[in-house]
């Protein structure tokens, strides 16, 4: 059935559309996969087909009400079944399976955690407000929290580093420095992407900007470019200070995060630290001004209620850019879900 066939079989029987159906109901799908994955099963069915009764013993669950679980993620094709009624992995049990760089594994898990869940119950408390639904419930911003919330700091971390190996993948290839050349990466984690940079670009050296934390734990190429003295780490918050001597400056998917105004505080502190040949690169979401259905997508939602931050079209990163003190210079497209967009101090 066609969208069009739909709506007018819709309006013919006056029932509600089936897309409206599913959209009130997709939560129970991804509460299902939130199990799937909290539970290791996706590991388990990689490593061959598994009857129910051998995967409840497994992991300590009653069989009857795992079955009935694993069979609605059977109806999503989110797992398989074979003919003598073993469950299977399928393509998409592999990206939910921990341990490789397009695991989704830990993204599920902090996605649906009750520190980000909690926020959208006060969505409509956002909207009278001037603060994120995240800031409501928790009476403190997005990093604050989890500055104080090791569980939670950790959630975060893990599945920034797998976001960083799959996107790293994806713009590494795209982007080359000479020789001698300093990159900053501003907020760069665990040191995964500019690990990965640094390791495909021979002779140059990294720094590595971020928070303070309690406890190290950076990526192996990013470790192994500190041992041999290509990578560095400085502390410190980008609203404070900013790291000075680079040739390039890296922001990989920082502003989404922030509104407007917090944004421009970032980037003033980072002209500041610039001399003026510098490049400024942004690894991020850029919306399609001329698609209203990716301008409104839910991505934009998920930054708005829990950090206050949002997507932008090339046009507003270019405005901001422009505002701070820089030129635009390119934007390149990549295969995944972000772009490189270039940015240089105006003269």
């Amino acid at each position: 059935m066609t969208a069009n066939t739909q709506a007018a079989s819709s309006q013919e029987t006056g029932l509600p559309p089936l897309k409206l159906i599913k959209q009130i109901t997709a939560y129970r799908t991804s509460q299902c996969i939130r199990v799937l994955v909290e539970l290791g099963i996706p590991e388990m069915l990689l490593a061959g087909p598994k009857p129910v009764a051998d995967l409840a013993a497994s992991v300590s669950v009653q069989a009857d009400r795992l079955e009935r679980v694993l069979d609605h993620l059977v109806n999503e094709e989110v797992i398989g079944r074979d003919q003598d009624g073993s469950y299977v992995a399928t393509e998409a049990t592999r990206f939910l399976a921990t341990g490789h760089d397009h695991s989704l594994a830990s993204w599920v898990s902090f996605e649906y955690s009750p520190i980000l869940w909690r926020p959208w119950e006060h969505m409509v408390d956002q909207l009278r407000s001037e603060k994120p639904a995240f800031d409501l419930v928790h009476g403190a911003p997005f990093f604050d929290v989890l500055a104080r919330d090791a569980v939670a700091q950790k959630q975060f971390d893990d599945q920034m580093r797998d976001a960083a190996l799959g996107i790293g993948s994806l713009i590494a290839p795209l982007l080359s420095f000479p020789a001698g050349t300093t990159i900053v990466d501003v907020g760069g984690g665990n040191g995964a992407f500019l690990g990965l940079l640094l390791d495909r670009n021979a002779d140059t050296k990294g720094v590595l900007f971020e928070l303070a934390r309690s406890e190290e734990e950076f990526n192996p190429t990013f470790r192994k470019m500190l041992s041999c003295d290509r990578a560095s780490v400085q502390r410190g918050s980008f609203f404070e200070t900013f790291p000075t001597g680079g040739d390039v400056y890296l922001f990989s998917r920082v502003f989404h995060d922030f509104d407007d105004a917090s944004a421009a505080a970032i980037l003033k502190n980072a002209r500041k630290a610039m001399q003026g040949q510098e490049r400024l690169l942004l690894i991020d979401i850029v919306a399609d001004e001329a698609d209203a259905r990716h301008r409104g997508s839910s991505q934009d939602i998920f930054m708005l209620t829990q950090l206050g931050g949002r997507e932008r079209t090339a046009g507003e990163f270019s405005r901001l850019l422009a505002d701070t003190g820089f030129t635009t210079v390119s934007l390149t497209p990549t295969a995944g879900p972000v772009s490189i967009l270039e940015f240089q101090p105006a003269a």
